[in-house]
């Protein structure tokens, strides 16, 4: 859908949800002309009557866009949203990137961040589908690689702050992708590391599947090495995390 065409129901209607207005719809047009978006592509499996987003939640819904030709996600606040901008969202989001986690950010303005899509799978998903011949490895790299990006927040100063449920925060591909730094935050306590490890490995839906899969009979030795990561944050207490969930020495391809 050429955005010149967006002002046209039904698909206004995403750019000012869920109210919206002439004016708004139109200042927002501008906007997004401004940052290069030419085109709206409304595929995905969340339905706004008939037109498919990649996502909506209670600060912005996401949609596929284009830009000079290349596919990209665009991130749409909300009219009704509990802030009057993204761009904290998106300077966290920067910051992230700077550390090698998340979406590359292209351009952001005040109702709208453009960045990488992320095309993927679930990784509670990932993780019930999981089966066949090299299994463990895949399994080993992909929790390996999703733990490294939550020390390099936590090092960074960054609380993504949904991590306690990864299933809509972290995406596998041919990558693992940590998503959505809505709620982020460079003032809170710290739990990158201690709320993957509570969700992958310990209370979470594939949790029992992944110790059982790398053979930790029970969750206590997890437990007191969280414990002692949550208290120091240091490297030594991380690489004992690791070494308890049979992480230390996995390289990790590029």
């Amino acid at each position: 859908m050429p955005i010149e065409e967006i002002l046209n129901p039904p698909y206004v209607s995403v750019l000012c949800y869920p109210t919206p207005s002439d004016a708004d719809a139109s200042a927002r047009l501008t906007e997004l002309k401004s940052l290069g978006v030419s085109k709206l592509v409304f595929e995905g499996k969340t339905k706004l009557g008939y037109l498919g987003l990649l996502g909506k939640g209670c600060v912005s819904l996401v949609v596929k866009a284009e830009r000079e030709g290349q596919l990209i996600a665009l991130k749409i606040r909300r009219i009704d949203a509990n802030r009057p901008t993204l761009e904290d969202e998106a300077r966290l989001t920067k910051l992230a990137n700077q550390v090698g986690v998340g979406p590359s950010l292209i351009s952001y303005s005040k109702n709208f961040i453009l960045m990488e899509l992320v095309q993927g799978v679930r990784i509670v998903d990932w993780l019930k589908d999981l089966s066949g011949k090299g299994m463990m490895k895949k399994l080993r790299m992909v929790l390996k690689e999703t733990l490294d990006q939550c020390r390099r927040l936590d090092k960074a100063g960054i609380d993504h702050g949904e991590l306690s449920t990864l299933t809509k925060h972290v995406i596998v591909s041919n990558k693992v992708s940590i998503i959505d730094f809505e709620t982020a935050s460079l003032h809170r306590r710290l739990a990158n590391v201690t709320s993957a490890v509570q969700y992958l490995f310990i209370g979470g839906p594939g949790a029992k599947k992944v110790r059982r899969l790398l053979n930790i009979p029970d969750t206590n030795r997890t437990i007191e090495a969280v414990r002692a990561y949550k208290s120091k944050f240091d490297e030594e207490s991380f690489t004992n995390l690791l070494r308890v969930l049979k992480m230390v020495n996995l390289k990790i391809p590029q």
